[in-house]
């Protein structure tokens, strides 16, 4: 009897770790790229291994903490140049430039940095230049409502992510709006892409601003006005 309780001890321990684990950080992302993410079969066939190899993905921890590391309240972003079109590319090949809340101390930088890169995966394995900035992201809520027109009716299939802002003064920046009946081109958009970023649940959305001004990528870039962008959150 003895044996049996302390083994439901210990699978309850483990169970409430492993649940622990599983709920110990969230926050918001965005990001956004040199190609329409939100586009038709027509338009992104035609961009494939010519555009969509330049990115800026953001998150914000609202809570949580990350390798035994309390991250709430920071923000961290990577600037990543592929060498071709994101779903084709080599990720390995890809560079980035890490871009680290200054708010963060050195341990909280350490796992800022580890944070990123186990979102990402394999495009962040080579880093040419880790930044230090004043940053902040705001998404303006996490409700996907349906978008309206003036009349009361619906409009036809276009998903409403919350407005987003990133900022990183003189490094990268990212501003949105939801999509809306205006940014039907062909009438048979749907998400293209995968997000740059794991364990994100996220909408595509209109990239009023997205640009990248640091060093180490080969040149910088600044690409708005275009459907470009994904806004949502993360709970890991």
């Amino acid at each position: 009897m003895r044996r049996i309780l302390w083994l439901n001890a210990v699978m309850a321990m483990v169970c409430g770790v492993s649940y622990a684990q599983a709920e110990q950080i969230q926050g918001d992302y965005v990001e956004a790229r040199t190609a329409d993410v939100f586009t038709g079969p027509c338009f992104s066939n035609a961009e494939v291994f010519i555009y969509g190899n330049q990115g800026v993905a953001a998150w914000k921890i609202n809570k949580g903490s990350f390798e035994g590391v309390d991250l709430a309240g920071l923000t961290v972003a990577a600037a990543i140049h592929g060498q071709t079109t994101f779903s084709e590319d080599r990720q390995e090949e890809a560079k980035s430039v890490l871009i680290v809340d200054e708010k963060a101390d050195s341990r909280q930088r350490e796992a800022l940095i580890a944070f990123a890169k186990s979102m990402t995966g394999k495009r962040l394995q080579n880093i040419v230049a880790v930044r230090t900035a004043p940053m902040g992201l705001t998404v303006e809520s996490h409700k996907m409502s349906v978008n309206m027109q003036e009349d009361g009716k619906k409009h036809h299939g276009m998903p409403h992510a919350p407005r987003a802002v990133f900022w990183a003064p003189g490094l990268a920046e990212i501003l949105t709006r939801p999509l809306d009946d205006t940014d039907h081109l062909c009438g048979n958009e749907s998400v293209a892409y995968a997000p740059l970023s794991k364990g994100v649940d996220v909408l595509p959305a209109y990239t009023l601003g997205h640009k990248f001004q640091g060093v180490g990528l080969g040149g910088t870039w600044n690409d708005p006005n275009a459907r470009s962008a994904f806004v949502g959150h993360f709970s890991n």
